[in-house]
């Protein structure tokens, strides 16, 4: 707590903390740039040196690229797990003390110190996570002229199939048509290399990642014109946020694209807006923006979610100064065209790609990799329970797999009227729903969540559960990946 900041709790701590910030008084200066961008740039270096390790390898014969695995092996057991966890840590204890607070001054040059804390991490082995090598070999599947919706993960036995995780092998993945179609022109474009395509899974999460950078500034300056720490605010929670650093771009997972395509759709309807051209405006609100929902929808399912805020964006004015429930008709009924609009844009693509809806015979697989999802968590011990005791766990299993889907919807439905005066922080809160209670929760679902969340203000008390929760799931799932491989 900063110096003079009155000690009672609540509504009016949160008041006094905007009113500071909006005026620009009582200014102090935040974290140092020089002091951010090293501490950021070395963390992001550990992480990337202790994942160069062979043992992260899926491989028996590690990297498969020599260089890259002498220099894993120049830290030595266990030396590279502690590197990874402690710049873990470290990424996250320099984002928190970079938050805007009462007096702070916003850290300048955001785009420069995003670059510098992602650089260690562009060409290293994708960090505590093999999805990637699963994207490289679904690529080449297609590729090949399979399917990998039908044959399985591993079935085309090229230059990936024998590093793909045993878990996942001879499955099929639950990613839509374009996802795929990512995923066959990084691998093509990268002449099937056994490492470097997996590599190059970062560059269309990168895209993402520049979209959500470029976009979520300019969106918070919409919402929010009279705050002047908007953008600072965007910089923190969307682009600078630990969890994106590290799964986004050291991961290389394809929620980043899916997420930037979300951001930008929730921005092309905020220049429809503004747009003076009425045909133009409808033109953007109606029909480009819409479409790149379906498009997001096509990367992974749950960027369908932003129907939300670009069906209610062009409704602000009216949904803030309609009550409840008054305002949920006009907002409902713009909803179900935009939502129409994205769905046929979804299905054109999918059926257009031949790829079709192949994808939906592998959605109960997504639990299988044991994540600390709280129905995953139930349905795991207690069929294991069910299981020891002699009976078949099928059934309960089966229930608690159901309760997650009515619990995701309840909260959901929940979330749409209660943001309903606020579309954007409805996608924000019910996408973090969805990562929590559905059957399978992982870091890199966060990033999308914290980015939209960042585009308005929050109160005191959200900003430090929902970055508490990031920071320490982050933490927790390095240290518990490093201890997995090191069993």
């Amino acid at each position: 707590m900063g110096a003079g900041v009155p000690a009672t709790l609540g509504p009016r701590r949160r008041v006094w903390e905007e009113s500071q910030v909006a005026d620009g008084s009582h200014r102090r200066p935040g974290v140092r740039f020089g002091v951010a961008a090293a501490v950021g740039f070395t963390a992001s270096l550990l992480v990337a040196w202790g994942s160069a390790h062979p043992e992260f390898a899926f491989n028996r014969y590690g990297w498969l690229e020599p260089a890259v695995d002498a220099i894993g092996n120049s830290l030595p057991l266990p030396w590279n797990r502690v590197a990874i966890v402690v710049g873990v840590a470290s990424l996250c204890a320099v984002w928190w003390q970079m938050r805007l607070r009462p007096g702070g001054t916003p850290l300048t040059r955001p785009w420069l110190l995003a670059t510098l804390w992602a650089l260690p991490l562009l060409l290293c082995p994708p960090v505590l996570s093999g999805d990637a090598v699963l994207y490289a070999d679904s690529g080449w599947i297609e590729n090949q002229g399979g399917s990998v919706y039908r044959q399985g993960l591993g079935s085309a036995f090229g230059p990936f199939g024998s590093s793909v995780d045993p878990l996942w092998r001879g499955h099929g993945v639950a990613y839509p048509a374009v996802s795929l179609l990512v995923n066959q022109a990084v691998v093509a474009a990268t002449g099937n290399h056994a490492y470097w395509s997996i590599v190059a899974m970062r560059i269309p999460a990168l895209v993402g990642v520049v979209l959500i950078a470029a976009c979520a500034p300019r969106i918070a300056r919409f919402l929010t014109p009279q705050d002047a720490d908007a953008t600072a605010r965007a910089w923190w929670w969307g682009a600078l946020n630990p969890v994106l650093v590290i799964h986004f771009i050291g991961g290389a997972h394809n929620d980043a694209l899916m997420a930037g395509v979300s951001v930008l759709a929730i921005y092309v309807t905020v220049v429809g807006i503004q747009c003076r051209d009425p045909w133009r405006s409808r033109a953007l609100t109606w029909a480009l923006a819409p479409m790149l929902v379906g498009l997001s929808m096509a990367l992974k399912q749950q960027g369908g979610l932003t129907v939300l805020a670009v069906a209610g964006l062009p409704l602000l004015a009216t949904l803030r100064s309609t009550p409840l429930p008054a305002r949920l008709w006009p907002y409902a009924r713009r909803t179900v065209i935009v939502t129409a609009i994205a769905v046929a844009t979804f299905v054109t693509v999918s059926v257009a790609s031949g790829k079709g809806f192949g994808w939906t015979e592998w959605l109960t697989l997504m639990g299988a990799a044991g994540t600390p999802a709280p129905f995953a968590l139930v349905s795991g011990w207690g069929g294991d329970l069910i299981a020891w005791a002699g009976a078949d766990p099928s059934a309960f299993r089966a229930v608690v797999g159901f309760s997650s889907n009515v619990a995701v919807l309840g909260v959901l439905g929940w979330v749409v009227v209660r943001f309903s005066d606020r579309p954007v922080a409805a996608v924000g809160w019910g996408s973090l729903a969805v990562a929590i209670l559905g059957q399978s929760m992982h870091p890199w679902y966060l990033p999308w969540s914290l980015a939209l969340l960042g585009l308005g203000p929050l109160t005191v008390r959200q900003r430090g559960w929902v970055a508490g929760f990031a920071m320490a799931f982050l933490t927790w799932n390095a240290l518990q990946t490093v201890l997995w491989h090191g069993a």
